[in-house]
């Protein structure tokens, strides 16, 4: 799915009124797509045709002089330049020197009002594409579905039912005290080689009570199936630590706090990334009874370079970085970010299950991201040297970088310090490079090309429970920072253990995108008055023929002070000026005029404007919302039943089923649902799962089985939905003697003689999550004069189905209705004889007084459908009768 995000300054009909007077803007269209932009384009660019002129029909040309291009401060670490612009009017449209000040100024002129095509604001632009990925269910939709490469897939895994476990977390008031499986894997790589965080330490060995914390992920080749499952959980270490240790070991209070703190945002930096206990999680995610996972594999098409990453990198401040961007756009410092609205426009692919076409779909609104000053950032943390939050965890051992970056006292002051610098200066010296970042010309100012961009960090805000407060705000559980490392794209799925069972949590996802663009503004504009003319006389070095040539005499004046004084021009020295230094064309003497300044010149152009251009280069970080799901993680659908009915051969009146538990069937679609918690789970389970209702289920029911829900009706049903609130038995198949789960039971029940029911059943797991349904059984015991005998037939749910018949039509006249005009109606009665009786009189009078009668014509009428384009003819005569 692409973004093109265009700063408003770039559109037609912005502040930015001199851009739409020479072009360089995009402009809204409505397509048969939807609303798309399209580029007009800078006049003078190599995108427009030679003769293109500027878009405003008062102006003529363009031109800079980049030769007086100058630094405008060295008190600033950021390069700015400003170079002069010479405007040429068009002498066939403009009136005079007043118009041309209006032309700019605004004004009204002639009775008629102009806007102005100059201001002295500030505008910047950071427009870039960048590309956002497919949802996974979304793409199952698209035809071809498998070329697209960049989806994104948040689901849930559950790998092992563990009540105790469950019972145990869902009784925590934070999700933040739930184990986290990335800090199992940090145990298993690192325990005894590294210093690991005390408190975390205590998390995870449960105080010190628990001495294999670095063996939770360790399983014996023996238990684990050909697809990575344990076989005997109960033999493993992890689900002693589960079901036992954590649930008879209270953490401190001290720890509970500290841990509720602190896991709060957890950070993936550079070494995170890199090593095992991120990369290698795959390993060991089996053992975790479920968790969510989020397929990371997302890379914008301007993430090829990864230039401001590698400064970062190379100075050692990515844990700098990571904290100072969480401080900053979690609102926690002083520096805050602002809101960046851009004219987005999103083009992609839209499908369906029954059409076999894709649709491309473009759409344009404004959208408002926050940003931040690049630049300002990193500032800051040169002038921050300390921590001024601790609610954050590096993942991983504790080393130089991590330590420093939550330094709260200052011992680290000269590396913190000595980083962010580092940083500063790759970056400045990035921006003086010609190369990099250089504005050489209006055509460089106006082009619309997308700036340069770089994803330089993802965060994934997890929310969960329900809303808080007046305005009913979601609670945002964790943050989890990650820094987009080469190595991010090699072991981009990420985990996340602390959730709670069948409990919603909504995973926002952002990248943090850093976008080189400008900032301009216009100054110190001067325009062209006449104080005379002149004729100039030069002689033709080749043929000697002396030609004269009317020149007009100009004043440049400042047309923004009320006294409009006089001022110098800019794009021309005072050593190149005519009337400073005018040759003589016979003797070639060069004597100065003393009379004149540099505002005074002599120019073929009757009406000039001089202004400086005044950029720099600016560094924005964008926060892009890419991805937001909600779900929750419960089990998967128990199994189908097997039924054989049978009839109690006694005088009892008693039908029974033999109900038997099948085996998992994995080309089964999601059960047919019976009540309205049926279709919330159905709906829950495969969003989730992004599966569509027609794909099959691969996963079986984790759980064990555990209910019979008996159903049944008096009359036939017409859809399965009428078993609702007629379930008249569950059955519970554990067993206390055995302690287990009977696969087979039997259902008898007594019923009247010669009347029809009908039974349906399904399984539920020990977790309540409904299975299959069986058929229908449609049972009868007849009593044939004493003698009973039973029918069973089985109905299928497509034997419920019933055509049911409408009437398509519509009445004639309920559509449309045809009358004669009123000249057509008219009675006319000058023959008549009132005197008379009057059905002696019907022959006498006329109808209609029209030059053209219908009366006993032929008449057609065509109805042409607009969707299908089929016609039909109407044929019908207006008859005159009379009775």
């Amino acid at each position: 799915m692409g973004l093109k995000l265009i700063d408003l300054n770039v559109f037609s009909g912005s502040n930015e009124v001199f851009r739409t007077a020479v072009g360089g803007y995009w402009e809204i269209l409505s397509s048969s797509a939807g609303e798309q932009i399209d580029p007009v384009y800078y006049y003078a660019s190599e995108n427009s045709d030679d003769d293109t002129a500027p878009p405003n029909p008062f102006l003529s040309s363009v031109t800079e002089n980049t030769d007086l291009q100058e630094r405008i401060s060295e008190d600033v670490i950021i390069p700015n330049y400003k170079f002069p612009v010479r405007i040429v009017g068009d002498e066939d449209t403009i009136k005079s020197d007043d118009h041309w000040r209006i032309i700019f100024m605004g004004g009204t002129f002639a009775g008629v009002n102009y806007n102005g095509i100059y201001t002295g604001s500030v505008y910047d632009n950071y427009s870039f594409e960048y590309d956002l990925p497919y949802a996974a269910q979304d793409a199952k939709y698209i035809l071809d579905s498998d070329s697209l490469d960049n989806v994104a897939q948040l689901t849930y895994e559950y790998n092992h039912y563990l009540p105790r476990y469950q019972d145990y977390i869902k009784n925590l008031d934070s999700e933040l005290l739930i184990p986290n499986m990335y800090l199992f894997k940090m145990y298993q790589t690192y325990a005894g080689n590294n210093p690991i965080n005390e408190t975390i330490a205590n998390f995870v060995t449960l105080e010190g009570t628990y001495e294999l914390a670095d063996s939770l992920l360790d399983t014996v080749e023996e238990e684990i199936d050909t697809e990575g499952n344990i076989i005997n959980m109960e033999d493993s270490e992890i689900y002693q630590y589960l079901t036992a240790s954590i649930v008879r070991t209270t953490l401190s209070a001290s720890t509970q706090t500290q841990i509720k703190n602190i896991l709060q945002n957890i950070m993936f930096d550079t070494n995170a990334i890199k090593a095992d206990n991120y990369t290698d999680m795959d390993d060991g995610k089996n053992n975790i009874p479920f968790y969510v996972s989020f397929n990371f594999d997302h890379q914008s098409d301007s993430d090829t370079d990864k230039t401001f990453f590698s400064y970062m990198n190379e100075a050692e401040y990515i844990p700098k970085f990571l904290k100072t961007l969480k401080e900053t756009f979690s609102n926690e410092i002083t520096l805050k970010p602002t809101n960046q609205t851009f004219a987005v426009e999103s083009s992609y692919f839209s499908g369906s299950t029954d059409v076999s076409t894709n649709t491309y779909m473009v759409n344009t609104l404004n959208q408002s991201y926050r940003a931040v000053d690049y630049l300002d950032m990193l500032q800051y943390g040169y002038r921050n040297y300390t921590s001024m939050t601790n609610n954050c965890f590096f993942m991983g051992t504790e080393n130089t970088g991590r330590v420093a970056a939550m330094d709260p006292s200052g011992s680290y002051r000269y590396r913190n310090s000595v980083s962010s610098l580092t940083v500063i200066n790759s970056v400045v010296e990035h921006l003086e490079d010609i190369s990099n970042f250089n504005i050489e010309s209006l055509t460089d100012l106006y082009d619309l090309s997308a700036k340069y961009s770089e994803t330089l960090a993802y965060r994934i805000e997890k929310i969960g429970g329900p809303p808080t407060g007046d305005s009913q705000t979601p609670n945002v559980l964790q943050n989890f920072w990650f820094i987009n490392s080469n190595k991010f794209t090699e072991g981009n799925e990420f985990y996340d253990s602390q959730i709670k069972y069948n409990q919603d949590y909504t995973y926002n996802v952002y990248a943090y995108v850093l976008v080189v663009g400008s900032k301009y503004k216009f100054s110190n504009l001067a325009l062209t008055r006449q104080i005379g003319s002149t004729a100039i006389s030069a002689t033709d070095l080749d043929t000697g023929v002396e030609t004269e040539t009317e020149y007009n005499c100009l004043e440049f004046y400042d047309p923004t002070s009320r006294t409009q004084v006089s001022v110098e021009q800019l794009s021309q020295l005072a050593a190149d000026n005519y009337l400073l230094l005018a040759a003589d064309s016979v003797s070639g003497d060069r004597a100065v005029n003393t009379f004149a300044t540099n505002a005074q010149i002599v120019s073929e152009n009757r009406y000039n404007a001089d202004f400086y251009l005044n950029y720099e280069p600016s560094i924005k970080l964008i926060e892009i919302p890419i991805f937001s799901k909600t779900l929750r993680a419960m089990d998967n659908p128990a199994n189908q039943i097997n039924v054989i009915p049978y009839q109690i051969m006694d005088a009892s009146q008693k039908i029974g089923y033999t109900l038997y538990y099948e085996i998992f069937n994995d080309t089964a679609i999601y059960p047919t649902t019976i009540t309205a918690d049926d279709v919330k789970i159905k709906s829950d389970y495969l969003y989730a799962k992004d599966l569509l209702g027609t794909n099959y289920l691969d996963q079986e029911s984790i759980s064990k089985q555990q209910y019979i829900e008996v159903y049944r009706l008096d009359k036939k049903p017409a859809a399965i939905t009428d078993f609702q609130n007629n379930l008249i038995l569950t059955i519970d198949l554990y067993d206390p003697k055995s302690l287990s789960r009977k696969s087979v039971e039997d259902f008898i029940q007594k019923v009247k003689t010669n009347t029809q029911y009908y039974y349906l059943f399904r399984m539920l797991n020990e977790q309540r999550v409904p299975g299959h349904l069986t058929e229908i059984y449609e049972a009868q015991l007849i009593n044939d004069g004493g003698y009973t005998y039973s029918i069973f037939n089985v109905l299928f749910e497509e034997d419920l189905e019933e055509e049911i018949f409408v009437n398509p039509s519509k009445l004639f006249k309920k559509i449309f209705h045809i009358t004669p005009n009123l000249s057509q109606l008219t009675l006319l009665t000058d023959e008549v004889d009132y005197s008379e009786p009057a059905y002696t009189q019907l022959g006498n009078m006329g109808v209609g007084d029209a030059d053209d009668l219908i009366w006993g014509k032929q008449f057609k009428i065509r109805l042409t459908s607009k969707k299908t384009g089929k016609k039909i003819d109407l044929n019908f005569t207006y008859n005159l009768e009379s009775n």
